[in-house]
């Protein structure tokens, strides 16, 4: 017989191969199901019963311990972006996290406690709460006798309908910068729509984001505290081309709205000071 695994809940959570061989949490609640890699600590998978997926994820994506997964919810940290002899936007998505602490609360959530290991000035914990939403909270702690400089970022892809037909709301007025003109500007538009290849990000952004996909019937909601960015990406036709862990048709089923704090938005942590970088993500009707 089997022994029972410690961090399983019965009934409600349970520890698993997935893909690759990887070891994977799958969550069950009455409203939702989940699933979450120790590789990045990668949610992969959340959906509410009677809904289409709330994430998106590459049938291409490679699940290897050395690549991040294409899809879901990537951790960026500590930083964003290329940097010379480094992966890129960081090592936590590459990284294999420990299991802290599972428990099932009051309300019939789960909430899952994970860390990245074996780091020497700095702590960084993560918490997942999979119910009715599902809630991610990074807290990073400064160990150093200096101030810590990081960018992070929750990398979200959500599943949509069609990317002809979604609407972004909540950007507007917000300054952003354009990495595909090489330009900046101020937006202007009440609902932003994707009809090309969008890579922005947008600064000094508080606001909630809301995502209106009338295929799916739903507005996404992105409720974020701790945030000063947000990141739109689309890669559209030429780069899906291009991308190996993506199918050229992904773009049209996928957009990135992501909440984090990057370039002009980097953190600079005080030593044994801690930040909080929270999102929760729900749905309702469009109509």
């Amino acid at each position: 017989m089997k022994p029972p695994n410690p961090w399983e809940i019965p009934g409600h959570l349970s520890l698993s191969k997935g893909n690759g061989g990887m070891d994977k949490l799958c969550v069950q609640t009455p409203w939702s199901s989940a699933e979450i890699y120790l590789h990045g600590a990668h949610v992969t998978h959340f959906q509410k019963k009677g809904e289409p997926a709330l994430l998106f994820l590459s049938e291409k994506s490679q699940f290897t311990p050395d690549q991040p997964i294409r899809g879901g919810i990537p951790i960026i940290f500590p930083w964003f972006g290329p940097r010379d002899g480094l992966p890129a936007s960081g090592f936590a998505r590459r990284t294999l996290w420990e299991i802290q602490e599972t428990r099932l609360e009051t309300n019939h959530s789960v909430r899952i406690y994970l860390k990245l290991p074996t780091l020497e000035f700095f702590e960084v914990d993560y918490f997942i709460t999979v119910g009715e939403t599902l809630t991610l909270e990074m807290r990073i702690k400064n160990h150093a006798d200096k101030d810590f400089d990081y960018e992070n970022c929750l990398h979200t892809y959500f599943k949509v309908s069609d990317i002809n037909t979604i609407r972004i709301a909540g950007l507007r007025n917000a300054r952003y910068d354009d990495k595909v003109t090489g330009s900046g500007a101020i937006e202007t538009a009440e609902v932003l729509k994707v009809d090309r290849e969008v890579d922005r990000v947008y600064f000094d952004n508080t606001a909630n984001i809301t995502i209106q996909d009338p295929g799916f019937d739903r507005l996404i909601h992105i409720k974020k505290s701790g945030s000063n960015s947000t990141v739109v990406w689309n890669p559209w036709i030429s780069k899906s081309k291009h991308l190996s862990d993506l199918s050229d048709h992904d773009y049209l089923t996928m957009l990135c709205v992501e909440s984090g704090n990057v370039t002009k938005n980097k953190v600079s942590l005080p030593s044994e000071k801690f930040a909080v970088l929270k999102a929760e993500y729900s749905t309702t009707p469009l109509g």
